[in-house]
């Protein structure tokens, strides 16, 4: 079902994930996670008005009731199974991380999208979760179309070991894009690049107006075809996963309230430093 309403600022599109991190301290948490969950959490707490769209295993739900404590608005489609996501942290630099699939959660269908708002962000966790038809059937609802590379990048082997592959037919989708977040490591297997402003401007080539991409030492915008970046502060290792939705999401609320871009992408950078700081996803 697609409708493309405006009773809300953000559609998060997405599945959630049991997100299981082991660090090379040897600690091993299990959280809930993914791009809908940090995404949502960072916007609300932007006074951002959004709503998240995912698919989770009934009995898993009870691992994701901070969403609907925190006042976000959740349509819960079911599954017959949850995503879950193994990360290994083998070092203190948080762009090394191997991840190993447990399970995935059904992939979506047109009749699960229920848009409420004119900015959607489709955040997949991997190939196929979230097809490439689905985002221009999307786009022809006349909605602003984000979404980032890691749910068309990321293919899954049949032992849950993760690896790169471009779609065919990619770059045919990335022209229905509006807003595209990558970070460094898949920017570099997308473009065959190793600088990241060349990165963003062949990025921006492929169909995207505006460009988020992070790394280690921060976030890129591309906006207007002009490149803006701004550093990280200190962070902890603890605090790496959802690093780009939290970015991401943090770019999608403030992108038409500043627009000196500069300001905005340290604004970005600030907020992301504070989720840095620990475990869990950004509240303020």
């Amino acid at each position: 079902m697609l409708q493309g309403t405006t009773g809300y600022d953000i559609t998060f599109v997405g599945h959630l994930s049991k997100d299981i991190n082991i660090f090379s301290s040897g600690k091993k948490e299990v959280i809930p996670g993914g791009g809908v969950y940090y995404g949502a959490f960072t916007a609300k707490s932007l006074g951002c008005k959004c709503v998240v769209i995912t698919k989770v295993a009934e009995e898993d739900r009870i691992l994701f009731k901070g969403l609907e404590d925190f006042g976000i608005h959740v349509i819960w489609n079911k599954s017959a199974s949850t995503t879950s996501i193994e990360n290994v942290y083998p070092s203190t630099n948080p762009d090394e991380r191997i991840s190993r699939m447990i399970s995935k959660a059904e992939s979506f269908k047109m009749e699960d999208l229920n848009i409420l708002s004119k900015l959607v962000h489709v955040t997949p966790l991997w190939y196929g979760e979230f097809l490439e038809d689905l985002l221009v059937e999307l786009k022809k609802i006349d909605v602003i179309l984000s979404t980032d590379a890691q749910g068309f990048l990321r293919n899954v082997k049949d032992n849950g070991e993760m690896y790169y592959r471009v779609p065919s037919n990619f770059e045919d989708v990335l022209k229905h894009v509006d807003v595209f977040k990558l970070d460094i490591k898949e920017g570099k297997f997308l473009t065959g690049l190793e600088d990241p402003e060349e990165i963003l401007k062949t990025v921006e080539r492929m169909g995207p107006s505006e460009i988020v991409l992070t790394q280690n030492s921060g976030v890129f915008v591309r906006r207007n075809g002009q490149n803006f970046f701004a550093e990280f502060g200190k962070y902890s290792i603890k605090g790496r996963t959802g690093r780009g939705d939290t970015c991401i999401a943090a770019y999608l609320c403030l992108r038409n309230k500043e627009n000196d871009y500069e300001k905005l992408t340290k604004k970005v950078a600030e907020i992301v430093t504070k989720k840095l700081q620990k475990a869990g996803p950004y509240t303020g």
